[in-house]
């Protein structure tokens, strides 16, 4: 198997978006676009022609040495193929990481499952999907009677619901009621490209519920990809909370979609009280570590 290491700068975008975009497990995160937006540097190792790829996000850490993690905004990674992604062509793979990247810590797709015997630590990690493909009434069905009066409450409140917000917009409420961390900033200007590079391509919308006043309550931005819509953005205020603002966005948008063979990705990365109301199924994917500095340092 012809795996290859190739620096960032010198990867074949057509030829890398094009495997992304055919893969068997193809998602949003793989683009090259994307990539960009939401790490400041990555290499790749990539098989044949471009017939599989493996994007390696690194940062510099202590004395200079490499160090590969998982970005924010970014749920997972892993090995996009066209071909089957059996446990061989997996093991090919994690064995072609470089010695270089001495410490680890990356989350990789469902179809990435890693060998019983590898030599990285496993951790599994639940996504949750909901099929979107049957009536709203049968989808209906499946929430929880918690949810069904958050529902109401939101209805009650007389919400409204729009598409057309802008790309600030969104960014500024995520900025304003996500807790602090040091990415945050980073993360505020990394989400404004990505909405406005997924408007530009046609592949999503905006979407918010405020009161007659025009009081935001809550956003999100969902994103078309590989027969999936996922939720890249949920934030909601305090007051939103007490009424229901984020359940009511999703609602809406389960019910503009249901019956269309899509899945509505909640892009989540643990146990999520909201999805399993909407009756989400849980979706694993997996987190590698392996540190193989001295002391952990170097």
């Amino acid at each position: 198997m012809d795996i290859r290491y190739i620096k960032g700068a010198d990867i074949d975008k057509v030829k890398w978006n094009s495997c992304v975009h055919y893969a068997n497990n193809g998602n949003i995160f793989g683009y090259m676009w994307y990539l960009d937006f939401v790490a400041k540097d990555w290499d790749a190792l990539v098989e044949g022609d471009y017939e599989s790829v493996f994007p390696l996000v690194w940062k510099e850490g202590l004395f200079g040495r490499k160090d590969l993690y998982q970005p924010r905004l970014m749920r997972e990674m892993g090995i996009y193929s066209i071909h089957l992604l059996s446990q061989a062509r997996i093991n090919a793979f994690l064995d072609a990481i470089p010695a270089e990247f001495r410490n680890i810590d990356i989350a990789i797709n469902e179809q990435n499952t890693p060998p019983a015997d590898s030599s990285f630590r496993v951790e599994e990690k639940t996504n949750f999907q909901l099929y979107l493909g049957h009536p709203y009434e049968q989808l209906f069905d499946g929430f929880s009677r918690e949810l069904a009066s958050q529902l109401q409450r939101a209805e009650d409140e007389g919400l409204i619901l729009t598409s057309s917000l802008k790309p600030e917009t969104v960014a500024d409420f995520y900025r304003k009621h996500t807790p602090g961390n040091q990415e945050l900033e980073r993360n505020y200007h990394a989400l404004h490209r990505i909405m406005y590079n997924v408007l530009h391509r046609g592949w999503g919308f905006a979407s918010g519920a405020m009161d007659r006043s025009q009081n935001l309550y809550a956003v999100n931005f969902f994103i078309y990809s590989h027969s999936k819509v996922l939720s890249l953005a949920p934030v909601e205020s305090p007051q939103g909370r007490e009424i229901g603002a984020l359940p009511y966005l999703f609602n809406a948008l389960i019910r503009s979609h249901a019956g269309r063979p899509l899945i509505l990705d909640f892009n989540v990365q643990g146990e999520d009280e909201l999805a399993g109301q909407f009756g989400a199924q849980p979706n694993a994917f997996y987190q590698l570590k392996r540190d193989k500095r001295i002391l952990g340092l170097i």
